[in-house]
């Protein structure tokens, strides 16, 4: 009996063999992982520009000219490539090289600025209060930033609360003047 149990060995199973997976392809998890970065990166960074912005700080505004030379507390400063006009009555100041190189046109140029400003602050407006100050710098792209620089120091050495930057939409604003004007 122990001979037959002997030769009575259970059936033994063996399973097939698989082929081996091929290698998964991350293709579709690298263009997964791209749009997370882009998404995280833009939201981190537009966080850093509200976490930078001083508190007192204003973005600028658009507005027309015509609306802001309709205030009262508003001096026009319009800054041409041979001349500079300035307030309401288009004064002739000089040129930009007179700006910037003759002492003596620049202490005119602020001294107006200061009475204009001066006296816009003694006006009161309908609710009794005094008058916004505010200069509006009107010139084109052709005008290099260091005259408008010196324009803005002018500006707020004369207390001026409010500057303004004005410039023309349409690009060949002064060949069409010139034609206006039969020149």
């Amino acid at each position: 009996m122990s001979y037959r149990m002997r030769s009575q060995k259970p059936n033994r199973r063996v399973r097939r063999k698989f082929e081996e997976a091929k290698g998964l392809s991350i293709t579709s998890l690298v263009d997964v992982l791209t749009i997370l970065l882009v998404f995280l990166v833009k939201n981190i960074s537009m966080e850093a520009q509200r976490v930078t912005v001083p508190d007192n700080m204003n973005f600028p505004s658009i507005m027309q000219s015509h609306d802001l030379l309709e205030r009262k507390g508003t001096t026009a400063i319009k800054v041409y490539p041979d001349r500079i006009l300035i307030g309401e009555e288009n004064l002739y100041f000089g040129t930009l090289q007179e700006l910037e190189t003759d002492p003596v046109k620049r202490t005119e140029i602020l001294k107006y600025l200061q009475s204009t400003a001066q006296r816009t602050m003694e006006l009161k407006d309908q609710d009794g209060n005094p008058l916004e100050t505010a200069l509006l710098i009107q010139a084109d792209r052709t005008i290099l930033c260091q005259h408008i620089t010196t324009l803005v120091e002018l500006g707020t050495s004369s207390f001026y609360q409010y500057i303004y930057f004005a410039n023309l939409l349409d690009q060949d604003w002064l060949g069409k003047t010139k034609t206006a004007q039969g020149g």
